[in-house]
């Protein structure tokens, strides 16, 4: 059995963006780990004390106390237990200096809000109240987990240069994270996302990772330099992967989608679409530059489509991915788009205008050949490190 990190993978097509390691992914426009050795550490646990001095042996109780006194190029330790969300990150670190908010070692840390097993939250009240808020610049948040809030992460107010590591982002109303409001140049790397769901709206809107422009935001688009590595997204009520309007190009690499769309939540007015990648409309309130780019992801048993356009009319490019037993497969239409050594395998029908450049995909009568359809492995917990278990899944040979 093979272990492979998504983040790095080199996948056996040709002409795909490289990435010979971490450290390119780490140092391009977004925080690295590079905090100096002697730098302070700050601890919190849930049975600590925030009039106490942010010890290991003397712990602060809440996240908000460790971010009122921490400085760029230090370190918060979160221990084991669960915390409530309705904490706001404004700090912000430097290029050279990113702050880093982590789980202490292997212990579990979770982020709870006030959506509960009974599927019911009042969307009259404060959404960031009941959310985990991040609008401070060159941050690491990497090894924890929120659920049942309402936004579940939020990243917006331009929040840019981020990196959001190894996080589990489940069972939220609105979606797992939501990256909008002119936040650029993160990186979301090894993160999860599962089982949001919009109870009030019958699964119109909970995506797993929602990337979108809104004009009732100080800036109505998402900003520049945004991508996303090696993340899964499953059983989501909506998508798994929603760029509705999001205005600037986001990159997708080595990214997974799978059972979004699908109705476990037995509502009778079950309104879910449950695509893969969703990967529009375009920004029409002036900033149509939504040229993503899709690469070396796969999408399987999703309700809806693997990969669809959305009616996206920026040409995007779409290289080296595989749909497998979608109801409906590849989708590019409007728009001056390329698809390059794409697979379908048994996802039903492709719609491809002829405004779409196409090179040897599948559907061009190119054959290829999948190592596995055996998907148990890909599907099973990360380690410490972010690392999934891939075992030939859907790797063209």
């Amino acid at each position: 059995m093979k272990i492979k990190r998504l983040a790095l993978t080199l996948l056996a097509w040709t002409g795909l963006l490289m990435f010979s390691g971490c450290d390119q992914i780490d140092e391009a426009d977004t925080a690295g780990t590079n905090q100096k050795d002697t730098a302070a550490e700050y601890f919190v646990s849930t049975d600590g004390n925030d009039s106490a001095d942010g010890t290991f042996d003397a712990p602060f109780q809440t996240l908000q106390k460790a971010l009122s006194v921490v400085k760029p190029g230090e370190r918060v330790y979160l221990r084991g237990g669960s915390y409530p969300v309705g904490v706001t990150i404004s700090v912000s670190g430097t290029e050279d200096e990113p702050i880093t908010i982590e789980s202490f070692q292997e212990e579990k840390v979770v982020f709870v809000g006030p959506y509960g097993e009974d599927k019911i939250y009042d969307t009259d009240r404060n959404l960031f109240d009941d959310s985990l808020v991040v609008l401070g610049n060159w941050l690491i948040l990497k090894d924890f987990e929120v659920k049942n809030a309402a936004q579940g992460m939020y990243v917006g107010g331009g929040a840019s240069h981020n990196r959001f590591e190894n996080l589990s982002l489940h069972d939220n109303y609105w979606g797992g994270l939501i990256l909008t409001d002119g936040a650029a140049y993160n990186t979301v790397i090894n993160c999860d996302a599962y089982r949001n769901y919009d109870a009030n709206t019958h699964g119109q809107h909970a995506d797993g990772f929602d990337i979108r422009g809104r004009s009732t935001d100080t800036i109505p688009y998402v900003g520049e330099g945004n991508r996303f590595v090696a993340c899964r997204s499953w059983e989501n009520a909506d998508d798994g992967y929603d760029c509705w309007e999001a205005g600037n190009a986001i990159v997708f690499i080595d990214c997974l989608a799978y059972d979004n769309g699908n109705n476990i939540w037995d509502d009778d007015d079950f309104q879910g679409d449950g695509n893969g990648f969703k990967l529009g409309i375009h920004n029409r309130d002036g900033y149509p530059r939504d040229r993503h780019e899709v690469i070396g992801c796969k999408a399987w048993k999703n309700a809806g489509w693997g990969f669809d356009s959305n009616d996206n009319i920026v040409g995007m490019e779409i290289r080296q991915n595989v749909a497998w037993d979608n109801r409906l497969s590849f989708k590019f239409i409007y728009g001056p788009h390329h698809l390059i050594e794409n697979v379908s395998i048994d996802s039903g029908v492709n719609y491809i205008d002829g405004n779409a450049t196409e090179e040897n995909n599948s559907w061009n009568g190119v054959a290829y050949t999948i190592e596995s359809f055996d998907d148990t492995a890909i599907r099973g917990d990360r380690d410490r490190d972010g690392n999934v278990t891939v075992d030939g899944f859907l790797e063209v040979l």
